[in-house]
C-alpha cells in the first residue's frame, strides 16, 4: 500500500509541473542555457555580407534568424540570453559569459556556464547564383557541435560547403563551446528574394523559420549525443 501511495504521489507531481520531469530526460534542450550571437549590427555600418540586388544586409538576417530562435529554445525548455551587439568580438563573449553566470539553475550559490554559443551568420559571394552551408569552429571540442550543426542546416542549401577549422571571430575567446553557422549566402538572389517577398507567418519570413528550426534541431541532436550534456565547462 505504501508503495501504491508514492507511486501516485509522484505522478500527482509530474501531472501538476506539466510533465516537467519527463521533459528534463527525453528533451536534451531541458535545462540548456544557450547564448544567441547576432553577427554583426554593432553599429549602421557593420552590416556583414549585402546582396546588391535586394539591399538585404546579413545583420538584419541574423538577427530575424535569432529572433526566431530564442522563443523555440524556450519553448523545449531551454534558458536563452542573446549577446549585446558589441563592436569587439571578445566583448560579445564576456557578455555571453556574464549573462549565462546570472542563472544558477541547480542552486548551488555558484553563477552557470553557457552549454553553447551559436554565432549566426549568413554567407557573402561576388556571385549571386552560388549557395552553401558552412559551420566554423575553433577548438577540438567545438567539432562535435559544428558537425550537428552543419547537418542540421545543409538542407536549407542542398549543398555542403563542410566545416571550416580556423580562428575566427567568436569562437576564439572563452571556455564555452562555440560555433559560427552560416546557413546560406545571403548575396544569393533566390535566397534574398525570398527572404524579402516570400511566404511569411505572423510576419516572419518562412525562410527565418525554417533556419531557426534547423537550428534547434542541430543544437538538440548534438545535447543528445554528449553523455555530459554538452559543453562550458572550459577548454583544454
Amino acid at each position: 500500500m505504501k508503495k501504491i501511495i508514492v507511486s501516485c504521489a509522484v505522478l500527482a507531481v509530474i501531472v501538476a509541473t506539466g510533465g516537467g520531469m519527463a521533459s528534463a530526460i527525453d528533451n536534451p534542450l531541458h535545462g540548456k542555457i544557450i547564448a544567441l550571437d547576432a553577427g554583426h549590427g554593432s553599429s549602421a555600418s557593420d552590416t556583414g555580407a549585402k546582396n546588391q540586388k535586394y539591399g538585404v544586409a546579413e545583420a538584419d538576417v541574423n538577427l530575424s534568424v535569432v529572433n526566431a530562435l530564442k522563443p523555440k529554445l524556450e519553448e523545449q525548455g531551454a534558458s536563452v540570453i542573446i549577446v549585446a551587439p558589441l563592436s569587439s568580438r571578445k566583448d560579445r563573449v564576456d557578455d555571453a559569459i556574464a549573462k549565462c553566470a546570472a542563472f544558477d539553475l541547480n542552486n548551488d550559490g555558484v553563477g552557470d556556464k553557457c552549454n553553447a554559443l551559436i554565432s549566426v551568420h549568413h554567407n557573402g559571394s561576388t556571385d549571386a547564383n552560388y549557395d552553401g552551408t558552412l559551420v566554423i569552429y575553433n577548438e577540438k571540442k567545438d567539432k562535435p557541435l559544428a558537425e550537428k550543426m552543419l547537418v542540421a542546416l545543409t538542407p536549407l542549401t542542398g549543398n555542403s560547403d563542410g566545416l571550416e577549422n580556423g580562428g575566427y571571430g567568436m569562437t576564439v575567446y572563452g571556455n564555452l563551446v562555440s560555433v559560427i553557422t552560416e546557413a546560406y549566402f545571403i548575396t544569393n538572389d533566390a535566397k534574398a528574394d525570398r527572404y524579402l517577398n516570400g511566404p511569411k507567418t505572423d510576419g516572419v519570413s518562412n525562410l527565418v523559420i525554417e533556419e531557426a528550426d534547423a537550428q534547434m534541431k542541430g543544437m538538440a541532436d548534438y545535447f543528445a549525443s554528449q553523455t555530459s550534456g554538452g559543453g562550458g565547462k572550459g577548454r583544454k
